[in-house]
C-alpha cells in the first residue's frame, strides 16, 4: 500500500511538471515567476546559496529594467501625445497608464514576494490527486496541458499580430515602435501571464472538482443496484470501479469530503494570493474598453480616411477583444468551479438515505453540512464577486459612461465650430472696415 502511493505521488508529479512546463516557462522569461521557482522539492542536493544568490540578483535586475522600460516608455507616450487631448479623454489615459505600470509592477515584485506560494500550492495539488486516485478516480493532467498549451500558443499569436499592426501603424519608425510596444504590449503580456497562472490553478480545482462528483456519482449508482452490477446502466463520464472489489464507502465519502474541503481552502487562498491584480485587472479592463469603443465612434467622423486609420481602427479591435477575453480569463474558470461545487450538493442527495449503514449516513451528513459552510461566489479582495453577471454589470457601465464621452464630444466640437464661426466673421467686420 505505501509503495502504491509512492509510485501514484511520483506519477502524479512527473504528469504535473509537464503539463505546465511551457506555461512556466513563458512566465519566467517575462519575469512573472522567479526564476529559482521549482514547483516541488527536488529529492538531490540543493545549489550551492551562492548561485541561488546570483540567480535571484540577475533576475532582480532583470525585473527591475522590465519596470523601467514601461515606465519610462509609459512617460514619452503622456508627453508626445496626451497634451492636446479633451479633459476626460485625457483623464481616462492617464488613469489606464497608472493602472498597467501599477500591475506590472504589482507583478514583477509580487511573485518574488510569494514566491513560495508556488510549492505550498503544488503540494496541495498532489496531495489531492494522490486522495482522488486512492477513491477511484482518474486525474488526468494531459487534458489540462492540451488546453493550456493551445491558450498559451493563442495569446503567443494574438501579440504577434498586434505587434505586427503597430509596427505598420507607427510607419514602420522603429523607436516609435519600441514605445508603444513597451507601453501596451509588453505590460498587457506580463498581466496576461499573471492571469493565466491564476486560471491554471483554477482548472486544476475544477478537474478535481469533477472527478470527485464523478465518483460520487459512481458510489450512488453501484449502492442502488444493490450489488448486483449487469443491470447497472453506466452513462457518458461515469467512473468505472473494478468488478468484484469490496468497497467501504463510508470511508470513501468521508475521504472525498476532505478532498471537497482541502479544494475550498485552496480556493481561498489563491482568491487572497491573487485579488490585487483581479481587481486592479478589471478596473484596467473597464477603463480601456471606454476608451477603445469611444476611439471606434471617432473612427466613424473621420474624413477623409486613410491607410493609417485602417490601422488604428485594426488595432483598436484588438484591443477591445484582448480586454473582454481578460475578464473572460478571470470569470469563465471561477464559473466552472463554483458550478462544479455546488453539483456536490445534489448529487449526495442521491444515495439512499433509509440504507441501514450508520457510518456511511454519518459521513453524508457531515458532508451535507460542510457544504452549508462552502456555498456562494467567489471574491476578489471582497471587493468583486467572481461571476458571469459581473459581464452584464460591465456592459451597463461601459454603456453609460460612453454616451457620457459622446456627449462631452460633441459639446466640444459644437464649441470649437462655433468660436471658429465667431471668429471668422469678426475677422469679416475687420476686414470690411479696413476696405
Amino acid at each position: 500500500m505505501v509503495l502504491e502511493l509512492l509510485c501514484n505521488k511520483q506519477l502524479f508529479r512527473n504528469e504535473f511538471l509537464h503539463a505546465s512546463y511551457r506555461l512556466l516557462r513563458f512566465c519566467q522569461i517575462f519575469g512573472t515567476v522567479p526564476w529559482e521557482v521549482t514547483l516541488f522539492a527536488s529529492g538531490s542536493k540543493p545549489p550551492p546559496r551562492w548561485r541561488i544568490r546570483l540567480l535571484r540578483t540577475g533576475n532582480a535586475v532583470y525585473s527591475l529594467a522590465l519596470m523601467v522600460a514601461v515606465i519610462y516608455a509609459t512617460v514619452l507616450q503622456h508627453l508626445e501625445f496626451d497634451r492636446h487631448m479633451p479633459f476626460m479623454t485625457r483623464m481616462l489615459y492617464i488613469s489606464e497608464y497608472i493602472m498597467e505600470n501599477g500591475m506590472v509592477v504589482l507583478m514583477l515584485i509580487g511573485c518574488h514576494y510569494q514566491r513560495h506560494c508556488y510549492r505550498r500550492y503544488c503540494d496541495q495539488l498532489l496531495a489531492t490527486a494522490n486522495e482522488v486516485s486512492l477513491c477511484g478516480g482518474t486525474v488526468g493532467f494531459h487534458r489540462l496541458e492540451t488546453t493550456f498549451n493551445r491558450l498559451l500558443a493563442v495569446v503567443l499569436l494574438f501579440f504577434a499580430g498586434v505587434l505586427t499592426v503597430d509596427f505598420l501603424y507607427n510607419e514602420r519608425v522603429f523607436s516609435s515602435f519600441l514605445r508603444s510596444s513597451a507601453v501596451y504590449t509588453l505590460s498587457n503580456m506580463i498581466n496576461v501571464l499573471g492571469l493565466l497562472q491564476y486560471a491554471y490553478v483554477l482548472y486544476v480545482v475544477y478537474f478535481f472538482y469533477l472527478d470527485t462528483n464523478q465518483l460520487l456519482t459512481t458510489y450512488t449508482r453501484q449502492l442502488h443496484s444493490d450489488g448486483d452490477t449487469r443491470y447497472v446502466r453506466l452513462v457518458a463520464h461515469d467512473t468505472v470501479l473494478p468488478s468484484g472489489a469490496l468497497y467501504d464507502y463510508a470511508y470513501l465519502v468521508d475521504q472525498l469530503r476532505r478532498t471537497h474541503l482541502r479544494l475550498a481552502e485552496l480556493l481561498e487562498q489563491l482568491n487572497g494570493c491573487f485579488g490585487l491584480l483581479i481587481v486592479s485587472t478589471a478596473t484596467d479592463c473597464f477603463i480601456v474598453l471606454s476608451l477603445q469603443f469611444f476611439a471606434i465612434y471617432l473612427a466613424t467622423t473621420v474624413q477623409p480616411w486613410t491607410v493609417t486609420d485602417t490601422y488604428l481602427l485594426v488595432y483598436t479591435v484588438l484591443w477591445i477583444v484582448l480586454h473582454a477575453a481578460k475578464v473572460l480569463l478571470i470569470l469563465y474558470p471561477c464559473h466552472l468551479v463554483q458550478r462544479e461545487r455546488d453539483r456536490t450538493g445534489p448529487i449526495l442527495y442521491r444515495f439512499d438515505p433509509a440504507a441501514h449503514d450508520r457510518a456511511l449516513n454519518s459521513a453524508l451528513a457531515k458532508f451535507s453540512s460542510q457544504l452549508l459552510h462552502v456555498q456562494g461566489p467567489q471574491t476578489a479582495c471582497g471587493v468583486i464577486n467572481l461571476q458571469m453577471t459581473l459581464i452584464s454589470t460591465m456592459v451597463g457601465a461601459l454603456t453609460t459612461y460612453l454616451v457620457i464621452l459622446i456627449q462631452f464630444e460633441t459639446a466640444i466640437s459644437q464649441g470649437q465650430s462655433t468660436g471658429s464661426t465667431n471668429g471668422s466673421s469678426s475677422l469679416t467686420g475687420r476686414g470690411n472696415g479696413t476696405t
